[in-house]
């Protein structure tokens, strides 16, 4: 009997699925169903509700979804084996840095792992958070939807492509994924995804194809760039291999502008050709995600599984006490109780008096260390208090560490080298002992390069990082941040 599985895709311009079936001759796309959701009149429970009764979708098939883009972020982390045994146990306290979501509200998926010397290693990590996944799950509920995973576009199309195209699984490669408004770029080597990128998409007002092709076509020229240069230290070969998955009336125009930008080799992703279509199923649906999502399942392969169903639920679920647990923990901890009672009771006098001896002698040695201080409270918070402010006093005398510039001399230098002609706005500096953080605004990301490249002749300071930059719809700001070092003798 053939193994089915039902892969939905949902995103924030259409609804897609797909009924893949693994039988004794191969995979077969059997079903396959697309409708937009663009209106405020469409019902996404009754479409996804519509799939099994009006459809003809398998009702007892495993269903795995993958929820918008823009839900998930990612973030290339480098550990060691136990903060990576931290990140797969949903230890989640070491990602805070990493993503714009509170620790305690953030669920993260390893999605690859890269070994690097000295035992660390370089994790590919995906994070959402609790209420975004709540909010993308409750739809599936009201429309009689029981999925079993839940996993992101990106690596739901990359299982689509090294199923039908098997030659993006050797040597480095980019998967592009394109839609109405995000626009996905994963760098992957021999299979392995090393870097993720989601960039929003801007909706323009010229319904030429070549025209709308250029703005994609401008930022992955532009990212390919940034990444492989972070990356490998260099530019990216020509001729590197591109695997594109974009709507079936945008593909040859992108082709052409994306070719002409970044000399690759664009390969438009066909979802069909290793994976059998029925006749029923039309070729110009949106297919690459929901078929990744059936195809995961279907051949999950060795590798762990990307599935934040499952980890959601380990966050939310409520711990079950039956009253059989109850009672034995009851009786044990009773006979605990009556041990350590009788123990206590034995030392409870002796450690009366030890403890007024040590709060006398303590009160002399704070009298005798702060003649000054006339009110008595916490003698050790109190003396730790005063050290904390003569430590700081210290640091914003000599710098916040040796042999680095200080904080005056930070700000003094950027001062001096922010032109205020050109729009760029400073919001907030934070400097740290080894670094500093800048948030800002400018007019255009051109603005934003050329300041960058001007912080880098700073003395003193480098650039850590490409800076994160985003552009406001409603004002038409670019807002950035960028992470300077302050540390001496490294490399750029």
């Amino acid at each position: 009997m053939p193994k089915r599985c039902i892969g939905i895709d949902i995103s924030r311009g259409h609804v897609c699925a797909v009924q893949v079936a693994r039988t004794t001759e191969g995979l077969c796309l059997e079903k396959a169903f697309a409708v937009q959701t663009r209106r405020s009149t469409d019902s996404l429970p009754a479409t996804l509700h519509s799939l099994r009764d009006r459809h003809g979708f398998d009702r007892r098939a495993d269903v795995a979804i993958a929820l918008p883009q823009q839900v998930f972020f990612f973030a290339d982390i480098e550990t060691d084996a136990g903060g990576l045994d931290r990140i797969r146990a949903l230890d989640t306290a070491g990602l805070k840095d990493h993503f714009p979501i509170p620790a305690d509200d953030l669920i993260a998926q390893v999605c690859s792992i890269l070994r690097l010397e000295g035992g660390k290693s370089s994790v590919l990590v995906a994070a959402s958070s609790r209420g975004q996944l709540c909010e993308g799950l409750r739809p599936l509920s009201e429309g009689k939807i029981k999925p079993t995973r839940l996993d992101t576009p990106i690596t739901a199309a990359h299982a689509t492509i090294l199923t039908n195209h098997p030659e993006s699984a050797g040597g480095l490669a980019v998967l592009l994924y394109v839609n109405s408004v995000t626009l996905s770029l994963a760098v992957t080597h021999d299979g392995n995804m090393l870097l993720v990128r989601n960039i929003p998409m801007f909706a323009s007002g010229d319904p030429d194809p070549e025209t709308l092709a250029q703005q994609p076509a401008d930022i992955v020229a532009q990212e390919i760039e940034i990444t492989w240069r972070r990356l490998f230290g260099s530019s990216p070969d020509p001729g590197f291999r591109l695997f594109m998955i974009a709507p079936r009336q945008r593909v040859a125009a992108l082709t052409a502008a994306i070719q002409d930008k970044t000399g690759g080799q664009v390969i438009p992703v066909d979802p069909c050709a290793r994976v059998a279509r029925s006749e029923g199923v039309e070729a110009d649906l949106p297919l690459c995600v929901a078929e990744g999502l059936a195809l995961r399942v279907l051949q999950p392969g060795n590798a762990k599984p990307i599935d934040f169903l499952a980890a959601y639920q380990t966050r939310t679920r409520p711990r079950v006490r039956l009253k059989k647990e109850l009672t034995v923990c009851a009786g044990l901890a009773a006979a605990a109780a009556v041990v350590w009672v009788a123990g206590l009771f034995l030392q409870l006098s002796s450690l009366e008096s030890s403890y007024g001896q040590l709060k006398k002698q303590t009160e002399e040695v704070f009298r005798q260390a702060v003649p000054e201080e006339e009110n008595l409270v916490d003698p050790v918070a109190q003396l730790q208090q005063r050290l904390e402010a003569l430590h700081k006093e210290g640091e914003v005398l000599t710098g916040l560490n040796p042999g680095s510039p200080s904080p005056l001399e930070i700000l003094y230098a950027l001062s001096r080298n922010t032109p205020a002609a050109t729009g760029l706005k400073l919001q907030e500096i934070q400097i740290a002992p080894d670094s500093v953080r800048i948030t800002g605004t400018c007019d255009k990301f051109a603005t934003l390069s050329e300041w960058q490249r001007l912080l880098e002749t700073i003395p003193g300071l480098r650039v850590k990082d490409v800076p994160r930059r985003t552009k406001d719809d409603r004002t038409g700001k670019v807002q950035f941040t960028i992470y300077l070092s302050t540390k001496e003798n490294q490399g750029s």
